[in-house]
C-alpha cells in the first residue's frame, strides 16, 4: 500500500531539491518512491505551493460520454427481448441502429445489473489460441461442424444445422439449417452445400477443417476418401482431420455453435422452414457486421472489420468456372501417399469408396493392402508380405462421378431481414 504524505513533507521534498540534491536522493533520504518524489517536485514547478495540497480528482464537469436516456431505454429493450444476449451482441444491436459513442459492454453490463430480472452473466475465461499461427490469412482455414437436434420454441420437429466459420477473421461463413426431420447429410449432399459456402464468399478456402462424422470421411474405419474430400481435393483444398475426442482443436466454429445456440436458437420462435432459413442467414450477417468479437485475433473489432485488414491469397471461386478449376491430378497425386487394410470378403472382394473389386476366391477372408499406383493409375492389392496380387484401372475419380447432380439438397436462399 502507498505511504500517505504530508505537508511538511512535500514541503521538506522541494526544499531538499532546491539545495541541489537529485530525486533520487531525496527519496532514499526520506524514504519514499521515486515516483512520489517526482510527482510533488513537477506539481509544485507547475501550480507552486498550492500543488502540494490535496487535489480533488473529482471532474469539474460531467464526462461527455455519458449514457443518454435513449441508450439506456434501448440496452434494456434489447434485452427483454433478447434475455442471453449480453453486453457484446446489445452493443452490435446498437451499431446496427447506428447510435454514436456506443458505450462499452461491460457499461452496458453494470447498468443491467440494476434490474432484478436480469442475472448477472459471468465472463468466461479466453484460452489462447494453441496454434494461432496455423490461420493468419483471410480464408486460410475454415472449420466446419454440425449442431444436431435443437428444439425451436413453436416447432414439434427438432432442427440441426451446419456451420461454417473462418478461423483467421472469427467470420461466420455459413450457418445452413437443414431440411427438415434431417440431423445430418451424407458426403455428396455436403458437396453443393460447400458450393453454396465458395460462392457466397467468392473463394476458395486454403484448408477445412472437421471432425471424423461420416458426412465428412464416410463410414469405415481405414476408409477410401469421401465424395466431399475428393471433391476438395480436386479444387486444391486441404481436408484437415482433427484427432478423435478432441472438439477444442476445433475450437472457433464450437464457440460459435454455443454462441448461435445461446443468442439466436433459444428465444426464436419457428414459423416456417423458409423463415428459418431467412432468419439464420441474418443473424450470421449480423453477428459478422455490428457485434464486436472478444477474440484475441480481433482486438474488439467485427469479423468483417478484422476480415477487411488481413491479407487473403485465397484463390477467386465462381461456380460456373468449378469444373475448369477441378483436376483429377490432384487427387492422384493425395491418393499415391495412402494405404488402405482390406479384409478380402466370403465372395472374393475388397470395397473402396463406392466401387467393389474382385481379388480371388483363394484369398477369402485374409487380409491385404490396397494402394494406388500414380504412374500407371492402378489400385494394386497386395499380401501382407507386399507381393502383388493383382491390379485393376481406378473409378469413380473423375469430376462427373464425384460431383453428382442427384446429390443436391435444396438450395438455400440468401434471403434478408430486419436485423441484416
Amino acid at each position: 500500500m502507498a505511504k500517505e504524505t504530508t505537508l511538511q513533507t512535500r514541503e521538506q521534498i522541494i526544499e531538499l531539491r532546491k539545495n541541489g540534491l537529485t530525486i533520487h536522493q531525496i527519496a532514499d533520504k526520506l524514504n519514499l518512491s521515486f515516483s512520489c518524489v517526482r510527482k510533488f517536485f513537477r506539481r509544485f514547478r507547475d501550480l507552486g505551493k498550492q500543488g502540494l495540497e490535496r487535489l480533488s480528482r473529482r471532474p469539474k464537469r460531467a464526462p461527455p460520454n455519458q449514457v443518454s436516456e435513449r441508450k439506456r431505454e434501448v440496452i434494456v429493450e434489447t434485452r427483454r427481448e433478447h434475455p442471453k444476449w449480453g453486453g457484446q451482441f446489445i452493443q452490435g444491436e446498437m451499431k446496427r441502429r447506428k447510435f454514436k459513442d456506443i458505450p462499452h459492454r461491460r457499461t452496458i453490463e453494470r447498468y443491467l445489473h440494476q434490474f432484478p430480472e436480469f442475472t448477472w452473466q459471468k465472463h468466461r475465461k479466453r484460452d489462447v489460441l494453441q496454434d494461432a499461427s496455423r490461420a493468419s490469412r483471410l480464408h486460410q482455414l475454415w472449420q466446419m461442424d454440425f449442431i444436431v437436434e435443437r428444439k425451436l420454441n413453436g416447432s414439434q420437429d427438432k432442427h440441426s444445422f451446419l456451420q461454417v466459420r473462418d478461423m483467421a477473421s472469427t467470420q461466420s461463413i455459413l450457418k445452413y439449417p437443414l431440411p427438415p426431420k434431417r440431423m445430418a447429410l451424407t458426403s455428396q449432399q455436403m458437396i453443393p452445400v460447400c458450393r453454396q459456402a465458395f460462392s457466397k464468399v467468392g473463394y476458395l478456402p486454403e484448408a477445412i477443417r472437421t471432425d471424423h462424422g461420416s458426412c465428412f470421411v464416410g463410414p469405415e474405419i481405414a476408409s477410401f476418401p469421401s465424395d466431399f474430400t475428393l471433391y476438395l481435393w480436386g479444387l486444391g483444398i486441404e481436408h484437415e482431420l482433427i484427432p478423435v475426442k478432441c472438439p477444442a482443436k476445433n475450437g472457433g466454429v464450437e464457440r460459435d455453435q454455443r454462441t448461435f445456440g445461446e443468442h439466436f436458437l433459444e428465444d426464436y420462435e419457428f414459423q416456417s422452414h423458409e423463415q428459418l432459413e431467412k432468419d439464420v442467414e441474418a443473424f450470421g450477417a449480423f453477428q459478422n457486421k455490428h457485434v464486436p468479437s472478444r477474440s484475441i485475433r480481433c482486438q474488439g473489432k467485427t469479423a468483417d472489420e478484422t476480415a477487411a485488414r488481413l491479407e487473403c491469397r485465397a484463390q477467386p471461386f465462381k461456380a460456373a468456372q468449378e469444373a475448369k478449376m477441378f483436376s483429377v491430378a490432384r487427387i492422384y497425386d493425395k491418393l499415391a501417399q495412402r494405404r488402405w487394410p482390406r479384409l478380402v470378403s466370403t465372395s472374393g472382394y475388397v470395397s473402396l469408396g463406392h466401387h467393389q473389386y474382385y481379388v480371388a476366391a483363394a484369398y477369402r477372408g485374409k487380409e491385404v493392402e490396397v494402394r494406388f499406383d500414380r504412374k500407371t493409375l492402378d489400385m494394386v492389392v497386395c499380401t501382407a508380405d507386399q507381393v502383388e496380387i493383382k491390379r485393376w484401372p481406378i473409378r469413380g475419380i473423375s469430376y462427373r462421378e464425384i460431383v453428382k447432380e442427384q446429390s443436391a439438397v435444396p438450395t438455400m436462399r440468401w434471403g434478408r431481414s430486419a436485423n441484416s
